[in-house]
């Protein structure tokens, strides 16, 4: 949805907001949609915002029961080495280190000295090297599959952590909808970073396909779940078509 009313994703929401989901009316024709794609992401946040998300993730956490809260750092370049990379919560008078995995996630501890610092989540690269990301999957998912609740649940942690970037006229449009994660009127996009050539929501005998769509001579493809869409339980899995068939064994690399 390149659209009108642009949305670069993903943004901060404290967690009132977001409990006003409400009954929403259908759009009329006339509406244009928002497209949640990507974002511009430091290399740092305020911890604070960083609170948000784990506060929505608790808020939330009935979408995906048995996961936990992780996030990982994506590579925006090929080729990055991450072995030396530090992650910190830093303020003046705090200075916290945060492990990060071989797989390069991590999870976000709270900490009040730190909240109170007004402290900052700091990554030892230059900026643009790296993009965090919330990462939730729920054990015993099959592999080539992402399950629609951790789908929704990693929409609201970003949505919580980054809404604060965001314009006031796109606030504006999106808050009273309940945020990109309740409503029709915006697109929530995840890529992959394998080559696949299609989606498919199944629920039981219901089979929905999503459309992907390319994003590079790669063949990297994006697609947007129906995220707002109750009528897809949270257990509904989202199936996805490689490219090469042994792309499937490396499919818990296809991430938002």
């Amino acid at each position: 949805m390149h659209i009108a009313l642009p949305i670069i994703l993903l943004l901060s929401v404290s967690s009132s907001v977001m409990a006003q989901s409400g009954t929403e009316q259908p759009p009329p024709e006339s509406t244009q949609q928002v497209t949640v794609a990507g974002s511009r992401d430091p290399d740092w946040k305020p911890y604070r915002k960083m609170l948000d998300g784990i506060d929505a993730f608790d808020r939330y956490h009935s979408l995906a029961p048995q996961a936990q809260l992780k996030f990982i750092l994506r590579p925006q370049q090929p080729r990055l080495t991450a072995s030396d990379l530090k992650l910190r919560i830093v303020g003046d008078n705090v200075n916290i280190e945060v492990p990060i995995a071989a797989d390069l996630t991590f999870s976000v501890p709270r900490d009040e000295s730190a909240a109170k610092d007004d402290a900052d989540l700091r990554l030892s690269t230059k900026k643009g090297l790296f993009r965090w990301r919330p990462d939730i999957h729920t054990a015993g998912i099959p592999l080539g599959t992402r399950r629609l609740g951790d789908l929704r649940l990693e929409c609201e942690v970003r949505w919580a952590v980054d809404k604060f970037d965001a314009s006031l006229i796109k606030l504006a449009y999106l808050v009273p909808l309940g945020g990109v994660c309740h409503t029709s009127r915006s697109r929530v996009f995840y890529s992959s970073n394998v080559p696949i050539t299609g989606a498919t929501l199944v629920s039981g005998s219901r089979r929905e396909r999503l459309p992907a769509e390319r994003l590079d001579a790669k063949d990297r493809a994006r697609y947007a779940p129906p995220l707002h869409d109750q009528s897809w339980p949270d257990d509904t899995l989202v199936e996805f078509e490689f490219a090469m068939p042994n792309d499937a064994t490396a499919a818990d690399t296809v991430k938002n």
